[in-house]
């Protein structure tokens, strides 16, 4: 499974200086990248990334591989949630597209998540929900340790 990552800029504030006005694509680019931070575990901009640059650069080099899809999946949570957080990783691609008119509205990203779902059909069996519940509230603790 391969993902195509067009090139980026980082920050929809770089929009925002060019036209000097907030548009509903900049949240909308904004939200692809808190969902990066979320699915990777990491911040906009780490060392790791390189100078000068960021998450959306990293991911892109990172995705062309199944290997590199799953390498930026935080370790934390992909055991139990891969394909989840996979689903989630292309929503927040298509937000970060350069072209404004190529990303999604915010009500098509709404869909899009609620569609990654795996259980919103009932289709989920009992153990497994149980399973990611107790990994869920063990996962939480450790972040407590933290």
């Amino acid at each position: 499974m391969n993902l195509t990552i067009p090139s980026f800029s980082l920050i929809p504030v770089t929009e925002y200086a060019y036209s000097s006005k907030a548009t509903t694509k900049c949240d909308v680019y904004s939200f692809g990248v808190v969902l990066m931070e979320l699915i990777t575990g990491r911040k906009v901009v780490e060392a790791e990334f390189g100078e000068n640059k960021n998450i959306i650069y990293w991911i892109s080099t990172k995705v062309e591989t199944n290997d590199g899809i799953v390498e930026v999946l935080d370790k934390r949570l992909s055991g139990l949630y891969k394909d989840e957080m996979i689903n989630v990783l292309k929503i927040a691609i298509r937000c970060t597209y350069k072209t404004q008119r190529n990303r999604p509205t915010m009500n098509e990203v709404v869909q899009l998540l609620i569609e990654a779902d795996p259980c919103r059909f009932n289709t989920c069996c009992k153990s497994s929900n149980e399973t990611k519940e107790t990994a869920r509230v063990t996962n939480t603790n450790n972040l407590y340790k933290l």
